[in-house]
């Protein structure tokens, strides 16, 4: 466990070094780059998890990327040997961007979404679908979530590339995320899943559900003690999903002005 903390905090006192301006994730009409990489321990599960994760919007053509991979050990022991990984770098473009309806507010609220997925107990696969981002919404809905900096994304995967399309399968992934600020104590809560509709993956099980929640707080500058609940009907063992997770996170945001 010791060299992978080092690592951590290597990484915390790299992205300290660099950061020269600040934006939270998911503002609109700015250009950004955030990260952030954590270091926790499944209480229930009993491994260490070490995350880095990283969403940008300021790519050409439009593009927003987002990825992460989550390294981690076998269940049980005290595993702290990262062995195994998964994880998940996805491409949007919004409809309107393609030459077509670019004043169309409706097709504005749309990304067509290209997810490729890497992991060590599965081949390595792509999915396409599109991103409906609340954010976006015209209305009480749109100004709520840019007011208070929140993130309310919904994405359908409607195809895959490795071979297991069949099956009639599908993928529904919500996701919410929203910063807080109670008395003075500054934090954040996320929430995702993972809908997979005739899962070609889970032999147990024919439709199966991934997901998680979890709450952070900062204690210092960028660094956040969190606790993260998680069930990841997704990877081996499939009987042993359910986790709770303790640990820190340090998150990096860099905002590049643009022209009118």
């Amino acid at each position: 466990m010791g060299k992978y903390f080092v690592w951590f905090v290597a990484s915390i006192g790299l992205m300290q070094f660099v950061c020269v301006g600040q934006v939270r994730a998911g503002d609109q009409g700015k250009k950004f780059w955030w990260s952030n990489i954590s270091y926790q321990y499944d209480v229930q599960r009993e491994f260490v998890t070490l995350t880095p994760e990283f969403e940008t919007n300021d790519l050409p053509f439009d593009l927003d990327l987002y990825g992460f991979v989550d390294f981690t050990g076998d269940h049980g022991h005290d595993e702290t040997n990262l062995t195994d990984h998964y994880g998940s770098f996805d491409l949007f473009k919004p409809l309107n961007t393609f030459g077509i309806a670019e004043d169309n507010t409706v097709l504005g609220m749309f990304d067509v979404a290209i997810e490729y997925n890497v992991d060590s107990f599965a081949e390595d696969r792509c999915y396409f679908g599109f991103r409906w981002r609340g954010t976006r919404t015209q209305g009480g809905m749109g100004r709520l979530l840019n007011q208070g900096h929140a993130v309310f994304d919904i994405t359908i995967f409607l195809a895959r590339t490795d071979s297991r399309q069949g099956q009639n399968w599908w993928m529904l992934s919500p996701f919410l995320k929203f910063p807080f600020n109670i008395a003075g104590i500054n934090g954040f809560s996320s929430t995702w899943c993972d809908i997979d509709f005739h899962n070609p993956l889970n032999e147990y099980r024919r439709n199966s559900v991934s997901g998680g929640s979890a709450l952070g707080v900062k204690i210092w500058r960028e660094l956040y003690a969190f606790c993260e609940f998680k069930y990841e009907d997704f990877q081996i063992p499939y009987d042993d999903a359910f986790g709770i997770g303790f640990g820190l996170m340090w998150q990096w945001h860099y905002e590049r002005s643009t022209p009118n």
